[in-house]
């Protein structure tokens, strides 16, 4: 087997967590993003998925699992921000020793930054860095040609997030139909991502087909999944 097959298989059925939050947060630094990131893995996490140079870094330090490094930069006139260009993904790889076995990237069929193509991307993490790319998609063509550019991994992650799949995200839930289709049309493991609430959604996302799962928001924003509780509970009390 090979180590990208050990990799694979070792996530296969379950549970990759995402460790991000907004800097401005309490949640939003380097230690904290750590220790939930280790308290994750004490659970039964498969993968870490997380954001930026810094907290890859320390995230790393305190993980053994592997870590699907990403780098959210925002730029001008672009959509695109998930790992939009080759420098982006240099800088997660470099960031820590040994470097993030996958790097996710957008690979929607959105422009980018500086002319870059999401397969320009996807072979500069797979032929220069020697890492796993993950293609983040939003509809079935994208994930389909993803995986026939020769994506390791392809992610419903945004799903929902652009402006054609918009309605997704209003209709609320994981995108399960777009894990079925993908599931049964292309032969690399298909990541389900993307407003999975609860371990009975991300079951149901294996059913669909799902390689595994990526659960963020419901996990590790304690902010946010407070504000939920607090706003349930004043609309009973009304």
């Amino acid at each position: 087997m090979t180590v990208k097959q050990q990799l694979l298989q070792g996530l296969k059925g379950g549970l990759i967590v995402s460790c991000q939050a907004d800097p401005s947060t309490p949640l939003g630094h380097p230690q904290v993003l750590a220790a939930l990131a280790a308290a994750a893995e004490q659970g039964g996490a498969v993968g870490i998925r997380a954001n930026a140079p810094a907290n890859i870094a320390a995230i790393s330090k305190q993980v053994s699992v592997p870590i699907i490094a990403i780098y959210k930069q925002m730029y001008p006139d672009f959509e695109v921000y998930i790992t939009p260009t080759p420098q982006a993904a240099q800088e997660v790889f470099s960031c820590c020793t040994p470097s993030p076995a996958i790097i996710a990237f957008d690979a929607t069929s959105r422009p980018r930054p500086n002319g870059h193509t999401w397969q320009e991307i996807l072979r500069f993490i797979q032929n220069e860095l020697g890492a796993l790319a993950m293609a983040d998609i939003s509809t079935f063509e994208e994930g389909l040609a993803a995986a026939e550019a020769g994506a390791d991994l392809v992610a419903t992650t945004l799903s929902g997030y652009t402006a054609s799949t918009a309605y997704k995200r209003e209709q609320g839930g994981p995108d399960l139909e777009l894990v079925a289709q993908l599931a049964k049309e292309v032969s690399c493991p298909i990541i389900c991502e993307g407003r999975i609430r609860s371990p009975q959604e991300a079951c149901e996302a294996l059913c669909a087909g799902a390689w595994a799962v990526v659960v963020g928001t419901a996990i590790t924003a304690i902010d946010r999944v407070t504000a939920n509780y607090v706003a349930a509970m004043k609309a009973h009390a009304r």
